[in-house]
């Protein structure tokens, strides 16, 4: 081998080593098991970043190992995590404004936006609304040293129970997981008994009986594996989706290069859109294993399908006043026309897509391609 040839191979392995050196590496801090859907979205956000960022950007995800979603939010806030799921009900002191906003998904079980995409449309609108719309928003998110990057969203929520519910009055007394206001409010208007506790906690209380029902989306039938000791599940009640947002440690996202930041934005926007179609497989998929294991899975009964609208209807109005009372929110009035709003333009936009990347493709370019990176979460 020649001299010149050497030194060009010595200088060329230099500059990768230069690169792999430079290149940083951000910890996810997932809540969902190894092997899941979700989990795998995360998986995919790992390298749509590294390819994003022309590989100045990595990411590691761990699942369930470093924060579990009880304790994402402070971990993320103390930086133990740079990134993490937020399930922003569990810290209902911390993101009243922003759980406002999240109640208000039980516009698409109303009957000009119903449909299985609505979670696309919910989590595109929840999104714009957050990012471009709602200064107070961002402000409730920088006070936990975080900053908002989006979300994804579950399907709608059915009832899932370890014994049968077929009536109104079988409901009373029954014990329902609610993981979120919403779901406790409509558990103590049904007569049932709201319990709060976190999704990992689930599967254990169904299955010893601390639980009769779990409201939660059909994709966990699946992710936390509550196919295993669910019975039956009634579609139509409660209704309501389930918001997904990621945050990012707000230290470590300013010391990104504008650059580096509009990457990672470009990849949430992937993110927020696998996320939504992950949930939406994985609750078809949910479904069809409880039938094949020989369980129910069906419309609730049309009593109780007709009194969980009667109280989605009452709901919608009253929450605007439950977070101003509970709260001090002032503008409740004017972020649920908001919504409504986007919910509409984004129930036509999202019509007729039917796959992850022409999702992904239509949230960038309607929403993340128009965050200024050079002063968002500045």
């Amino acid at each position: 081998m020649t001299k010149a040839i050497r030194t060009a191979l010595f200088g060329g392995t230099m500059l990768a080593l230069a690169g792999a050196a430079q290149a940083d590496t951000l910890r996810y801090a997932g809540g969902w098991p190894p092997g899941s859907g979700p989990n795998g979205a995360l998986e995919n956000y790992a390298a749509t970043l590294e390819g994003n960022s022309g590989g100045s950007l990595k990411m590691k995800v761990f699942p369930l190992t470093l924060l579990s979603f009880a304790e994402s939010n402070a971990g993320l806030k103390d930086g133990i995590a740079d990134l993490s799921t937020i399930l922003t009900p569990y810290f209902s002191a911390e993101f009243p404004t922003l759980n406002m906003v999240s109640e208000f998904s039980t516009l698409v079980e109303l009957e000009e936006y119903t449909s299985e995409l609505s979670s696309l449309a919910f989590a595109a609108a929840v999104s714009e609304y957050v990012i471009l719309n709602c200064p107070s928003c961002q402000d409730e998110v920088a006070k936990q040293n975080q900053v908002y990057m989006g979300a994804g969203m579950t399907t709608s929520y059915a009832l899932q129970c370890t014994v049968p519910v077929t009536s109104p009055e079988e409901l009373k007394g029954k014990r329902v997981r609610a993981g979120g206001a919403y779901w406790a409010r409509w558990a103590e208007a049904m007569g049932a008994v709201p319990v709060s506790i976190s999704i990992n906690e689930t599967f254990e209380a169904l299955s010893q009986g601390v639980l009769d029902c779990t409201a939660s989306n059909p994709a966990e039938l699946i992710n936390f594996s509550f196919v295993d000791v669910v019975k039956y599940v009634y579609q139509g009640i409660p209704g309501g989706q389930f918001t997904v947002p990621t945050m990012i440690n707000r230290d470590r996202w300013q010391g990104l290069t504008t650059e580096e930041r509009t990457a990672l934005m470009k990849s949430n926007a992937t993110l927020a859109a696998e996320m939504t179609w992950v949930y939406l497989q994985e609750a078809r998929a949910g479904l069809k294993k409880t039938v094949e294991k020989g369980n129910f899975v069906g419309q609730a009964d049309a009593s109780l399908i007709s009194q969980n609208q009667a109280f989605i209807e009452s709901d919608l109005e009253a929450i605007v006043g439950n977070y101003k009372d509970k709260f001090g929110i002032e503008n409740g009035a004017e972020a649920s026309a908001k919504v409504r709003e986007l919910v509409a333009r984004w129930s036509g936009l999202v019509q007729g897509i039917d796959n992850p990347q022409a999702l992904a493709d239509l949230y960038w370019n309607e929403i993340y391609s128009k965050v200024d990176t050079s002063s968002y979460g500045m």
